[in-house]
Formats: C-alpha cells, structure tokens, sequence
C-alpha cells in the first residue's frame, strides 16, 4: 500500500512508518510531500494521508496519528500502547506525559538535522523505535497477548464480519479466552448494509466500523486462520482453513447459518473440555 504525509519529519511522521512497516503492511510505500499537496498527491496516487488535519489517521484531542493507527488496526499490544504514550508525549506540548517523551523529542529532532531526506530520516530512527518498542515490551506487565481468529473475505465488509462477531459471542459463552478479527485482501470503504443490519438483529455489534486490510500483527497474533475464498499468505506453520459460505448478498439467512455452524464447531475445537 502507499502512504503519503508531509514532508519534513520529526516525531509521529517517523513513529507511524515504522509501526505500518512492523505491524500492518508488509510492502508499505512511503510518500512525503509539502502539506499542503498531501490530500491531491494522495488521490492522485492513491495513497493513505496521515499526520495531517482531518483525515481519520490524524490528531484526535489528545491522542496522535501513532494512537489513530492503533486503533484504526486493532493493534492491541500492551507494549505499543505504552509506546504510544511516549510518542504522543514527544509530539505535543505534553513532554512530561512518560519519562522517556522529552529524550524521544530530543533525539528526534536531532535526526531531523543530521538526515538528508526523510528516507534517511527512517533509516537512522527505525533502529531507536525497534529499542523503545522493546523497552516498552520488559516494562509491560507480563500478560501475554491474547490469541485471536482471524476470519478474512476479500472485501472485509460480510461473512469476516459476521464470523467474528458470532465467534466472540460462543467463545465467550463458553469461557474460551480468545478474540476474533475481521480482515479483507481487498477491503471495501464501508461493510456491507446486509450484514450489519442481520448482525444487529442477532444483538451483535458489527466490527471493525469500516472494512480493513489484513495486517502482520493479524497473522503474528492469530491462533487459527479462517478464509472465505481468499489467497492468504499465512506464516510458516501456520494452517489457513478455508471455508465455503453462500454470499451474504444473496441472503443473510442462509449464510447466518452455514458461518455459526461452522464458527460453534471451531470453538467448540478450540474450548476442549471447557
């Protein structure tokens, strides 16, 4: 995918390439512009627009572009969340926010100067962000990440949807300790109408708000793997199963059906003798 921003990068226009680059995109492209090209450049080549006024994955109050993608990806690990405390405390006014905020402030600025591009900028910061993440990582509490499903279709917007939020209803029913997310290879801008309003009739809350990709913090965090006919490029070892579910299109019923039956079946599996 691309990625576009303003050029002339500090703190967050560092920070947010390096968590894309770790944890969600494997092939990430990065653009850096003046400010105010960003929005036309980035219809122009279809890139992603961050750290700018407006755009979802920019400042919101308090919380920076860094916090946006968190939560945008569904990247819940302890260690990034703390992380995102130093970075938002380097990016504003607030350096006293973590002890380690005015020294990343410090040491960005510096890279800023000595760099000869913005590219050379995430070459000599990438290394720092890879120790603070790590540092964040051992001063973490010891709770491991919770393992997930990842249930993927192409368009990220019905059965994947759907699945995961039935699988989150049964697991926890059945005291089973795990999560689910829902992926596309090829994501949608909004989920499907069908599923969402079948999902609420069920007492289901359709998640994520908007389709999206499928990211490497999915695959290094999930337990099992589920496709709806998509090509998935798992990790070594790890199992995708494939599914086959009619389309939601063509009724939520009939493919309601099929994806619980096959969703209580998983958990069942996956809870034992729970």
């Amino acid at each position: 995918m691309k990625w576009i921003t303003r050029e002339r990068a500090r703190v967050d226009r560092i920070a947010c390439p390096w968590l894309i680059t770790r944890f969600i995109d494997p092939k990430p492209e990065f653009l850096f512009v003046p400010a105010r090209e960003v929005l036309e450049a980035g219809r122009r080549e279809q890139a992603i627009p961050y750290d700018i006024p407006d755009v979802e994955l920019g400042h919101h109050g308090p919380q920076c572009s860094f916090d946006a993608f968190i939560d945008r990806y569904e990247l819940a690990d302890p260690a990034l969340v703390a992380l995102a405390a130093v970075v938002r405390g380097a990016d504003t006014d607030d350096r006293a926010l973590t002890p380690e905020s005015a020294g990343l402030y410090a040491a960005a600025t510096g890279f800023q100067a000595i760099s000869r591009d913005d590219f050379d900028n995430m070459a000599r910061q990438f290394p720092m962000y890879d120790a603070l993440y790590e540092f964040s990582r051992m001063q973490a509490a010891p709770i491991p990440l919770q393992s997930r499903v990842l249930f993927v279709c192409l368009h990220g917007a019905a059965k994947s949807v759907i699945a995961a939020a039935h699988f989150r209803r049964l697991a926890a029913a059945r005291g089973l300790p795990m999560g689910a997310v829902a992926a596309g290879t090829e994501p949608e801008p909004d989920l499907a109408p069908g599923a969402v309003k079948g999902l609420a009739g069920d007492g289901l809350a359709a998640a994520p708000a908007r389709p999206r990709p499928v990211t490497l913090f999915d695959l290094k965090t999930a337990s099992r793997v589920v496709s709806f006919g998509c090509d998935i490029a798992p990790r070594p070892g790890q199992v995708v199963d494939h599914w086959e579910v009619p389309a939601v299109s063509d009724g939520y019923e009939a493919a309601r059906t099929r994806i619980v039956e096959r969703v209580g079946h998983l958990v069942a599996e996956l809870a034992g003798g729970r």
